[in-house]
């Protein structure tokens, strides 16, 4: 995949020069193992291309001739768990780095987070403490600003993440702040519809819901859902939801009725691992008909006040960030605050 979003050049003077305003920023839209898509904005319309390759041999060329101000290069026929080095051309930028996927099993890490608006300097605490981290790849339960419909807001997510995003891939679903998500569809290059969308990473599979779309019996949304746990299911020893909208939850908002009704029988049916979230501006860890669910939406956004119930194993209104470690038999998930103390873990083994 490459296109370019177009823009108008003529109220820009020729004494402008093309600069990076967000990015580059890494997703995959396709196999982990042998791609790797590289997305960015310029202030100025310019075809979108790049250089990268191995170390001390970035001389293989992408572009897209199409002028436009945000570019996203897919690069393909990558060799699995390899460094590889790029760097943005016809613009000034440094040379950055990535890791493709490994191919044969080992351990591996990600990190979860989500609910970033509002307060961008909350957000860049989260920030700096998953970089201390080095995930292998990040996970963003939605609601990345205060309104998705304006553009500029969007600059305050991309320069809080800037400090991880030209190295470390990030993977998005959809929240109730991204409002019509014109424009997180059109920042975010992601597999599928990439409303709702699934990806592999060694023997654990994910399934990333838009909880803002209808997902009741007979939508689009729920029969794909629907195929998806239950033909993965069997081929993954991990198997993990994420969404925006909490399943369960102890604070005011209460748990969602709808995807009570409609999403959660497909996770208890299909034995589903773990269903992370946001939209609660807190932590919060239950355990319901043999499934794990955690709410993690202390992001930078204001938090909320949690009250606990019977069936919660920890609840806390911190700023905070999930780390998950894998094995081939064991799952670990720790909530960690964002001083680097963890108040709350979880261990699975298979």
């Amino acid at each position: 995949m490459a296109f370019s979003v177009l823009a108008l050049a003529g109220s820009f003077g020729k004494q402008h020069k093309p600069e990076i305003k967000k990015g580059p920023y890494l997703s995959w839209d396709g196999d982990p193992q042998t791609t790797m898509t590289i997305s960015w904005e310029t202030n100025i319309p310019v075809s979108g291309k790049l250089a990268y390759g191995p170390k001390g041999k970035i001389n293989r060329i992408l572009r897209d001739d199409q002028a436009g101000t945000l570019h996203h290069l897919r690069i393909k026929d990558l060799k699995p768990d390899t460094r590889y080095y790029y760097q943005l051309l016809n613009v000034v930028a440094p040379v950055c780095s990535f890791k493709t996927a490994p191919r044969e099993m080992r351990d591996f890490n990600f990190v979860i987070y989500g609910d970033t608006r509002t307060f961008p300097e909350q957000h860049k605490k989260v920030i700096a403490a998953i970089t201390q981290y080095n995930p292998e790849f990040l996970i963003h339960t939605g609601d990345y600003i205060q309104d998705g419909r304006i553009w500029d807001q969007w600059q305050e997510f991309f320069d809080a993440s800037r400090s991880f995003s030209s190295f470390i891939p990030l993977l998005t679903v959809i929240g109730n702040h991204e409002r019509t998500a014109d424009n997180y569809l059109k920042l975010f290059a992601l597999p599928g519809n990439e409303q709702w969308y699934s990806f592999d990473y060694l023997n654990a599979h994910f399934v990333m819901l838009n909880t803002e779309e209808d997902f009741s019996p007979g939508s689009l949304q729920y029969q794909w859902v629907e195929a998806e746990l239950k033909n993965s299911r069997p081929k993954y020893k991990w198997l993990f939801v994420i969404q925006h909208r909490q399943t369960f939850s102890s604070g005011k908002r209460g748990s969602d009725k709808k995807i009570l009704e409609n999403l959660e029988p497909l996770f208890r049916h299909n034995q589903v691992d773990m269903v992370f979230c946001g939209h609660e501006h807190f932590y919060e860890r239950q355990r319901q008909a043999g499934v794990n669910y955690i709410i993690t939406g202390g992001g930078g956004a204001p938090l909320y006040e949690v009250n606990p119930g019977d069936s919660t194993f920890h609840a806390e209104s911190s700023l905070h960030y999930c780390q998950i470690e894998i094995s081939d038999s064991t799952a670990k998930v720790r909530m960690v605050r964002v001083d680097g103390t963890s108040p709350d873990s979880l261990v699975i083994k298979k």
